[in-house]
């Protein structure tokens, strides 16, 4: 349960607001042109709190952060992506299992979800228990639900990386046997060929006595 509990990034949209006017825009055009500032809109994962601040300051700060070790460097990259995609008109996907394509959910539940920035099962499984009537009458069952299907995917994928772990060492430990089933027939068939030093024969005088 620790490593499902870890935090979660912050669920981040990104929108176009009109502040004043554009001075020099205004100037140029001789009409009133009104400054466009795209916002960052952050809602911590769990909270129904939003804040939001001009992106291009929010992006620089928490790169500072992060050059400090004091922001996720991989939040702050997925961030300056999901704002270039969004700035090409693409909507970068939310890292996790989607809530749209979750079996374990009804149509309804889903739209609950996706409403209050609850876009994967992750997000759900670690939704705290302060927020959980955010999500309705059965957030706690969600959640629960949520916890229990990535346990099973955990636990599956640690069983089957234990079975592809033991394959290897059985094929290895068969070639360490074969291996050694060969030093033995090699040395058998040395023991058979007559590489050992040839007997005297019966009546056969000994080297010493031939010499005399």
């Amino acid at each position: 349960m620790i490593g499902l509990m870890k935090e979660r990034p912050p669920f981040v949209r990104f929108e176009e607001r009109e502040m004043g006017l554009d001075p020099v825009a205004t100037e140029k055009e001789g009409r009133p042109i009104p400054r466009v500032v795209v916002m960052a809109c952050i809602t911590s994962a769990g909270s129904k709190d939003e804040h939001e601040k001009p992106v291009d300051e929010w992006l620089l700060q928490i790169k500072a952060k992060a050059l400090r070790g004091e922001y996720p460097i991989e939040w702050k990259n997925h961030f300056e992506l999901q704002y270039s995609e969004w700035r090409k008109g693409n909507e970068l996907p939310r890292e996790g299992t989607p809530v749209k394509t979750w079996a374990m959910l009804t149509g309804e539940q889903r739209k609950r979800l996706i409403a209050i920035g609850v876009t994967t099962v992750e997000d759900l499984a670690s939704y705290p228990d302060t927020n959980l009537s955010m999500i309705g009458i059965d957030g706690r069952y969600l959640r629960d639900t949520a916890r229990g299907w990535i346990n099973e995917a955990k636990d599956k994928g640690t069983n089957a990386k234990a079975l592809a772990d033991a394959n290897v060492k059985i094929e290895t430990q068969q070639e360490i046997i074969e291996r050694l089933q060969e030093r033995i027939q090699r040395l058998e068939a040395r023991l058979d060929g007559g590489d050992e030093a040839p007997r005297r024969g019966p009546g056969r005088p000994r080297k010493s006595e031939e010499a005399a």
